[in-house]
């Protein structure tokens, strides 16, 4: 019968971030930032794909804004420890972002999403076809099809003007 290893043995739940020869080490966030660091990434992608939303869409978007304090905080959070430590070093607060909105992208994307961001000047890629698609999926549909297709104008006047038990 087959037996699992401890996890513990060989899964890294952290981030390691070269910056000016040292290395932060940033601890995997509890839970509850986890969650709302991907509630973050979700609506980031369904606001860039211009997604329609509905009442609650809209509600859970306005709910994940940030002022700056809200920013910091939230920095603070995702970086545990590590947040202090970039103050002591001196860092900037252009890089104290990156880093922190790179671990944002690693919560919530992973270390290959978080690698890519990284190694910009600090703009998100633009998400790609399977990520769009993924948000997509997640996101409500209305109940008109459940295929997702629509009638053309046309095809609804048509239908509306049909007389009942007649066929086209």
């Amino acid at each position: 019968m087959a037996t699992f290893k401890d996890l513990d043995e060989f899964f890294d739940d952290s981030l390691r971030l070269p910056v000016g020869g040292r290395t932060y080490v940033i601890p995997a966030p509890d839970a509850e930032v986890g969650l709302l660091c991907q509630r973050l990434m979700n609506a980031g992608i369904a606001a860039e794909a211009g997604e329609a939303v509905d009442g609650e869409e809209l509600t859970k978007l306005a709910a994940v804004v940030l002022d700056d304090d809200q920013e910091q905080d939230l920095y603070k959070r995702i970086l545990g420890p590590v947040y202090d430590e970039l103050f002591t070093d001196g860092l900037t607060w252009p890089k104290i972002q990156h880093i922190g909105t790179t671990a944002l992208i690693w919560v919530a994307a992973g270390t290959d999403a978080a690698v890519k961001f990284w190694s910009t000047s600090g703009e998100a890629p633009a998400p790609n076809r399977a990520t769009r698609r993924a948000a997509a999926a997640r996101s409500t549909r209305s109940r008109g099809s459940a295929t997702g297709t629509t009638r053309t104008t046309a095809s609804r006047s048509k239908a509306a003007t049909k007389s009942p038990g007649t066929t086209s």
